[in-house]
């Protein structure tokens, strides 16, 4: 990780580039690229409004930090990695991966403010570099999914990227919507679905190891004598209850899909807040293995239509929907609008931290 970004630097309140978008951020951990696509840098990076770029030193320690140079403003992004370090191209300033001030060509001492830190806190995880948002040092670490480490060939794996012009918390809302999933993408059982909201980090432990209960919120849904599509059936896939498990942070969150208690796939979602009016959101979808190779990949293709389909659905709502509007909540909407209390919290906390 690297040295702890100054207030300073952190992004206040954005205002809004057209009507019907709210763009307060929570703080959080966010996805803020693959790390395959940062080899060495530097590499602009649109992030949280911000004009950022990103880059690798000479141990491959990835950084992201303030685009321009605090001398006269010149892009770092047209710099050079030199000896480890990335040099401006305008009068050769260096920076370490700390964001601070490494030398000064014919200024043989530096002051402390040249100094000082300016990249923001970075993990390097699951194949992308998330960034801590919200002011200072981390409030806790980046959640772990062991599915996606120690336990990563159990599954068939893929990552999926999409853009919205939805905000984060629009996106991540999505899965405490239980509704949403037979009224949009026709989900059908024999009974009214329960959501139940867990009571405790460790309800969710087959996501993985608990998340600090302030920053967490998770949820079970059910969806008993679920009608399972002919095609799905077809595969030896029959349900008297389908399960999701969904807990998370609020930048990202962990998903288990169960068919009568089985695991049958989970996912890690991350968002990516550009800026106004632009959010990626880009994890991974992991199919469990059964030991059967061929039933295994009809699932596994199975699985990503439906997903794609699904996000499809979502994707076009979500095009369209105005994310300052006051809700009109109904009984159904206790989970989602529980999310949103904890979110605002983490806005707050996001807010107070910025200069």
């Amino acid at each position: 990780m690297t040295g702890a970004s100054p207030i300073s630097h952190q992004p206040r309140r954005t205002a809004p580039s057209q009507p019907g978008t709210d763009m307060r951020l929570a703080a959080g951990w966010y996805l803020a690229m693959a790390a395959a696509e940062l080899r060495r840098g530097p590499r602009k990076l649109d992030l949280f409004g911000r004009e950022l770029v990103a880059w690798r030193d000479g141990t491959g320690r990835a950084s992201i930090m303030p685009r321009h140079c605090p001398h006269l403003g010149a892009s770092l992004a047209v710099g050079k990695v030199v000896d480890g370090s990335l040099r401006c191209a305008f009068h050769h300033w260096r920076f370490d991966a700390t964001g601070a001030c490494a030398s000064v060509p014919g200024m043989p001492r530096l002051s402390q403010s040249m100094k000082q830190p300016r990249a923001y806190p970075l993990v390097e995880r699951y194949g992308y570099l998330w960034i801590w948002y919200g002011g200072g040092e981390p409030a806790y670490p980046l959640p772990e999914v062991p599915a996606l480490t120690e336990r990563r060939n159990e599954y068939l794996t893929y990552r999926f990227s999409h853009t919205t012009a939805a905000t984060p918390r629009r996106v991540l809302e999505n899965a405490f919507d239980h509704y949403h999933f037979m009224a949009l993408h026709g989900v059908a059982c024999d009974r009214a679905p329960e959501l139940v909201m867990l009571p405790e980090p460790a309800a969710a432990a087959e996501n993985g190891p608990p998340i600090p209960e302030d920053a967490w919120t998770g949820a079970r849904l059910e969806f008993p004598g679920l009608q399972v599509p002919a095609a799905i059936r077809a595969l030896g896939l029959r349900s008297e209850k389908f399960e999701l498990l969904v807990d998370g942070w609020p930048a990202g969150q962990r998903l288990t899909f169960l068919l009568d208690g089985e695991v049958v796939v989970k996912e890690l979602l991350g968002v990516t807040p550009v800026g106004p009016g632009r959010t990626h959101m880009r994890g991974w979808s992991l199919v469990r293995r059964t030991g059967n190779p061929a039933r295994d990949r009809l699932v596994y293709l199975a699985y990503r239509a439906h997903h794609w389909w699904g996000t499809r659905e979502d994707l076009a709502i979500y095009r369209n929907a105005d994310d300052t509007a006051a809700p009109t909540p109904t009984r159904y909407d206790h989970a989602l609008l529980r999310f949103r209390k904890q979110y605002a919290t983490w806005v707050d906390r996001a807010e107070e931290g910025a200069l």
